[in-house]
C-alpha cells in the first residue's frame, strides 16, 4: 500500500522549486566573478567548477548536519543516493554542454520535457491511462514555458544541443521516478541526499580536472594554471555565493524534494518542478544588482514583459488543474511519487 498524498507537500516542493530558481542568477555571478579571477579559461569548465564545489561543499554540510548518521547509511540509502546522483548529475552534465551550442531560450524549453515524460512513463508502467486532466495540464506547461523562453517553432531545431538536452530531460524524469519507487520508502532522506551530492560532486570533478590540465584556451604551464585555479578558493565573493547557492537551492532545495516529493504524484511533482522559470526570473529582477554591487561585476537585472505574465498564467493554471489529487488509495498507487 502506498502513502496517501499529505495536503502540505506540493507547498514545500514549490518552495524547493523556488530555491532551485534562485540558483540561476547566482551561478551565473559565480561565474561571471570566476572569470574574473580564471580569464580566458572556458565556460563548460566556468560551469563545471560551480557545480562540483556546489555539489561537493553541500556533502560536506549535510555530513557535519548528519554526522552520527554518516556510519549507519544502509545499503538501499546508498543506492537510491547513487542512482540520484548518476541521473540528476549527467543530466546537468548534458545540460551544460549542449548550452554551449543552442539558445538559453531553446536549453529552458526542452528541459521542460520532463512534464510530458513522467507521465508517459508512468502511464506506460501501470498500463492506464493519465487522468484526463493531465493532458492540458502537460500541453499548458509546455506552451508557458515556451512563451517565457521565447521559444517559436522557426527557431525550434533539432541538432546535437537540442538532442543533449532532451537527454537531459531524460535524466531528470528519471530522477523524479526514483523518488517515487515504493522500495525506497523506508530510507532516510537525509542519508540519501548525502549520497546524492557527494555522487554528483564525484562526476563533475574529472570535467574540472580536464581543464586545469588539458589548458584548452589557456595557454599556461600545469603549475601556473594550478596555482590560478586554486587562487579562486581565496576570493572572498565566490566563496559568499557559492555558500548562499549551496545551502539555499542545493541542500535545502534537493533535500526538500527528496523528503517531501514522496507524498505527491510524479506528473504533479514534474508539473511544479516546471514552475522554476517562472521563480528565476523573480530572483533576476533584484539578485544581479545586489550580486554587482557585492562583487564589483557587471551584471544587470532583468524586468518583466508581458510574455512573463502569460507564461506564468498557463504554468500556474496547469499546477491548479491537478490540485486536487485523487486521494482514494487506487490512484494514489498509480501515480504517487516518493520524494532535484
Amino acid at each position: 500500500m502506498s502513502k496517501m498524498p499529505v495536503p502540505g507537500a506540493p507547498l514545500r516542493l514549490l518552495l524547493a522549486t523556488g530555491a532551485w530558481g534562485f540558483s540561476f542568477p547566482a551561478a551565473k555571478a559565480v561565474m561571471l566573478v570566476q572569470g574574473t579571477v580564471l580569464e580566458g579559461w572556458p565556460d563548460w569548465f566556468q560551469a563545471g567548477l560551480v557545480l562540483m564545489n556546489r555539489m561537493l561543499l553541500a556533502t560536506v554540510l549535510m555530513a557535519g548536519l548528519y554526522w552520527r548518521n554518516l556510519g549507519a547509511i544502509r545499503a538501499c540509502e546508498w543506492r537510491q543516493g547513487i542512482e540520484l546522483g548518476l541521473c540528476g548529475g549527467l543530466g546537468m552534465l548534458l545540460q551544460t554542454d549542449a548550452q554551449a551550442s543552442i539558445p538559453a531560450s531553446n536549453s529552458a524549453f526542452f528541459t521542460q520535457f520532463t512534464c510530458i515524460f513522467v507521465p508517459l512513463v508512468v502511464a506506460l508502467r501501470e498500463r492506464t491511462l493519465p487522468a484526463p486532466r493531465v493532458y492540458p495540464a502537460c500541453l499548458m506547461v509546455l506552451a508557458g514555458c515556451a512563451v517565457l523562453s521565447g521559444v517559436t517553432l522557426d527557431r525550434l531545431g533539432f541538432s546535437r544541443g537540442e538532442w543533449e538536452t532532451i537527454a537531459a530531460a531524460a535524466l531528470f524524469t528519471a530522477q523524479i521516478l526514483v523518488l517515487e519507487r515504493s522500495v525506497h520508502r523506508g530510507n532516510d532522506m537525509r542519508s540519501t541526499a548525502t549520497v546524492m551530492f557527494l555522487v554528483k560532486g564525484a562526476l563533475f570533478l574529472p570535467v574540472v580536472a580536464a581543464g586545469v590540465f588539458s589548458g584548452t584556451g589557456i595557454g599556461t604551464g600545469l603549475k601556473e594554471r594550478a596555482t590560478l585555479f586554486f587562487s579562486v578558493y581565496a576570493n572572498g565573493p565566490v566563496l559568499g555565493i557559492t555558500l548562499a547557492l549551496t545551502v539555499f537551492s542545493t541542500v535545502y532545495g534537493y533535500a526538500t524534494m527528496t523528503r517531501w516529493q514522496s507524498h505527491v504524484s510524479a506528473t504533479r511533482a514534474g508539473l511544479i518542478y516546471a514552475t522554476e522559470p517562472l521563480f528565476a526570473t523573480v530572483w533576476a529582477l533584484f539578485l544581479p544588482g545586489w550580486f554587482s554591487g557585492m562583487a564589483g561585476i557587471g551584471y544587470a537585472n532583468e524586468h518583466l514583459s508581458p510574455q512573463f505574465f502569460a507564461g506564468a498564467v498557463l504554468i500556474l493554471a496547469a499546477n491548479a488543474l491537478l490540485l486536487r489529487e485523487n486521494r482514494s488509495p487506487q490512484a494514489s498507487h498509480s501515480q504517487s511519487g516518493p520524494g532535484a
